[in-house]
């Protein structure tokens, strides 16, 4: 039986992913802030995790819990149109949809590698939207909802790479699943939320989504990131996953921290 750990497990692909788990028997925590949403059968932790001090919250409990950490699907997400800032003053689609991942992932390292074959999923797309906008990675300006999600995602291009150079035991997927009819979980202005409402119609199911990409948890060789698009391997961006822009990368991350 394996212990799978899946942030944003209660919508979407997260919870489809949820719902195959339990099919085969393993032992599924997700992670949310409504628990009416859980699939039954698996073990709900409540976090928000757009806080810092959540995710960290969140890791203890996990590392106090579980000692082996099989499958850590990293998939809350949460857009918004406007601008809007944590309480820990962080733009919020850079807390939730990068950072949150960096902490989990490096957080419950020890959990991964204590697993005979751990995989780290992370829907944050496959970086191919160019390099990370380093005047303005807290997207103080040019704002928008759609590409603050971009930029989240080519951050974690450069997440997946510093992280497998670091812990290269450790298998890492990047996810970009295209279209899919799921919950689009966010704060819309109207003109958004009518794009929504058209994705919603137009979208593959989840259950395609979630065939797409299990291959890719199910095997593979560690040592490297894969990115994978709505089911194919592509390559990354070098752009997005330079040596230099994954240093840049983790030594502003450390700063964030330290604040």
């Amino acid at each position: 039986m394996k212990t799978v750990v899946i942030t944003g497990g209660t919508d979407g692909i997260g919870r489809g992913l949820a719902r195959l788990y339990l099919g085969r028997g393993d032992r599924v925590v997700v992670v949310g802030t409504d628990q009416t949403k859980a699939e039954p059968g698996s073990l709900f932790f409540g976090a928000d995790l757009e806080l810092i001090d959540e995710n960290k919250r969140l890791i203890e409990r996990l590392a106090s819990e579980f000692d082996t950490i099989d499958v850590l699907v990293l998939g809350a997400r949460f857009q918004r149109s406007t601008r809007t800032e944590t309480a820990d003053g962080l733009e919020s689609n850079f807390a939730l949809s990068y950072l949150s991942r960096y902490l989990l992932s490096h957080g419950l390292v020890d959990q991964l590698r204590r697993a005979a074959d751990p995989v780290v999923l992370n829907f944050g797309g496959a970086g191919r939207f160019g390099p990370p906008r380093w005047d303005d990675l807290q997207q103080r300006t040019r704002y928008r909802g759609i590409m603050a999600m971009i930029q989240a995602g080519v951050l974690n291009a450069a997440l997946a790479v510093d992280f497998v150079a670091r812990n290269p035991s450790i298998r890492y997927v990047l996810n970009f699943p295209g279209t899919v009819a799921t919950s689009f979980a966010g704060d819309h202005d109207e003109a958004e939320a009518a794009q929504i409402r058209h994705l919603r119609a137009t979208g593959k199911p989840v259950e395609t989504a979630v065939r797409e990409i299990l291959p890719f948890l199910d095997s593979g060789a560690p040592g490297r990131p894969v990115a994978v698009s709505e089911g194919v391997v592509i390559p990354l961006d070098p752009q997005a996953s330079s040596h230099a822009d994954v240093r840049r990368l983790y030594d502003y991350t450390q700063e964030v921290l330290a604040r």
